[in-house]
């Protein structure tokens, strides 16, 4: 037995935070929660807070939809194929189709105010009272009893606290606090459950039926493999949705900024995650959160608990540190085009991402063009492939690296001054802090990186005269500090 302790405390003496002036009229999202509230007779603020807590505050106005995305959602409120099929029944009281909601996220976000005014309704709720809206909102969670009270405890904390959240486009929304929600400390005793392999990991219930299969296949022995997957979901959306929806199921689970891991299934099961029985029953699957498409990538903090997790289920399993064993759902071969025990699609970033013979059955593209495979594997101390970047120098999404491909060689460049984003098919441009010369109280100019060539950074042995002469001699007798180069041979998928 696990006695998980879910309680917040909110202390009627507490300062609230300033609240920031809104110097302009309300964005798109504020309106459309406005709209969505009032059309649907629901409290603003806990739509508000609803969608803040979902992250669905970030979605596009309209998505090109996947029809068989591993997380489906729909709007602000994130609606899904949970416990409670909240996508199911936005389309009912919307009397529209599921693809149209997923589609069209203000559309869906009305769909979603509908939802939780149905389950106010049902639960006694009142508009006056928004601490009424808890069972509402462990219904609206779609998850399991103890993580649907968690749940309604965070949407709340966010009501009771108010603030000023950030939403797509760089809006703004602001939720006024709302002192009067003093929650009493609630215990909830969680059923016996296995302890999460990943220690501090967040266990959630997940039945196999029509979701997994019990122990190994092929036995523990033949698990050599981890796939790297994104959700297309918020947390709150993924877990629900890979609780309950059939057909499909994983390992674990990181949060966006890596703040949480959650495991559904034993690593000794076999779990449905990447559209291959053959590579189901060798792997162990890692689903992110996040969106392949989005420009800005994964965060530092999802990275670095992604390859503590990694290192972690590395001293259970015999998985090599390269990457035909470190693998993206893009490279997993498609059975139904090519054999499913096919090796990893090996070629460029781009042939694997398009090529309709890997992705497993559904041609899934995840991580996406933005997971920096060579940046990983190098924190993680294994080797990336020229696959995996470009003959030019590439700046990471972090900024903090270059990457390139020459004459078969994987370079990586330490940008400690950051890094510039240059027009394709020229080199990014690393920038690398000086270092004072000994003895000479002045700083030595970085001699110009291979990334960063074009780049306005002077070499000072091309000085002119007798001082480019003497800054030549500092220059020659000083050690350098340079960006520090991972050489790492091409190697074969």
């Amino acid at each position: 037995m696990r006695a998980l302790a879910a309680a917040v405390v909110f202390a009627a003496c507490t300062t609230p935070p300033p609240e920031p002036a809104i110097t302009s009229p309300a964005g798109p999202v504020a309106r459309s929660l406005a709209d969505a509230a009032h059309e649907a007779g629901v409290p603003l603020d806990l739509v508000t807070a609803i969608a803040i807590e979902e992250g669905g505050v970030k979605l596009p106005a309209t998505r090109a939809i996947v029809d068989d995305d591993p997380v489906p959602v729909a709007g602000a409120l994130e609606l899904r194929h949970g416990r409670l099929d909240t996508l199911a029944l936005g389309a009912r009281l919307m009397t529209t189709t599921e693809l149209a909601l997923r589609t069209d996220t203000a559309l869906a976000t009305r769909a979603g105010a509908l939802v939780v005014a149905s389950l106010g309704a049902s639960t006694g709720a009142s508009p006056d009272d928004l601490a009424t809206w808890r069972p509402a909102l462990e219904q609206l969670s779609g998850m399991d009893e103890v993580s649907a009270r968690d749940y309604a405890t965070r949407v709340l904390a966010i009501a009771h606290t108010g603030g000023r959240f950030a939403a797509r486009d760089g809006e703004w929304l602001i939720v006024a606090p709302h002192r009067e929600l003093v929650d009493p400390v609630a215990v909830a005793i969680a059923p016996a459950t296995p302890t999460p392999d990943y220690p501090g990991a967040i266990w959630f219930t997940t039945s196999c039926t029509n979701k997994c299969n019990v122990g190994r296949t092929q036995g523990n022995a033949a698990v050599d493999t981890i796939v790297i997957h994104d959700t297309e979901g918020g947390w709150d959306g993924s877990v629900a949705t890979l609780q309950n929806d059939p057909n499909k199921s994983v390992h674990y689970i990181v949060d966006a900024d890596g703040s949480r891991v959650g495991q559904f299934r034993p690593e000794t099961d076999t779990t449905w995650h990447s559209g291959n029985s053959t590579y189901n029953a060798r792997s162990v699957g890692i689903e992110h959160v996040g969106v392949a498409s989005d420009p800005a990538g994964y965060s530092t903090g999802l990275y670095a608990t992604s390859r503590a997790l990694v290192e972690n289920i590395r001293t259970r399993w015999s998985v090599p540190l390269d990457r035909a064993h470190i693998i993206g759902h893009y490279q997993v071969p498609n059975g139904n085009t090519i054999a499913a025990a096919s090796p990893p699609c090996s070629d460029t970033l781009g042939t694997c991402e398009t090529s309709s013979d890997y992705g497993g059955a559904n041609n899934h593209r995840d991580p996406g063009y933005h997971w920096q495979w060579c940046e990983y594997m190098k924190a993680l101390g294994g080797t990336c492939t020229c696959n995996d970047t470009y003959d030019h120098w590439n700046c990471t999404t972090d900024h903090t690296e270059a990457v390139r491909c020459t004459n078969g060689v994987v370079e990586i460049d330490d940008c400690t001054e950051g890094c510039d984003v240059m027009p394709v098919g020229t080199d990014d441009v690393c920038h690398v802090a000086p270092v004072a010369m000994p003895d000479a109280g002045v700083d030595e100019m970085p001699a110009a990186s291979p990334s960063a060539a074009g780049c306005c950074a002077i070499d000072p042995r091309g000085a002119p005269g007798s001082i480019g002469l003497a800054l030549a001699v500092f220059a020659l007798l000083a050690p350098r500090r340079r960006s520090r180069r991972d050489r790492q041979p091409a190697i074969a998928n």
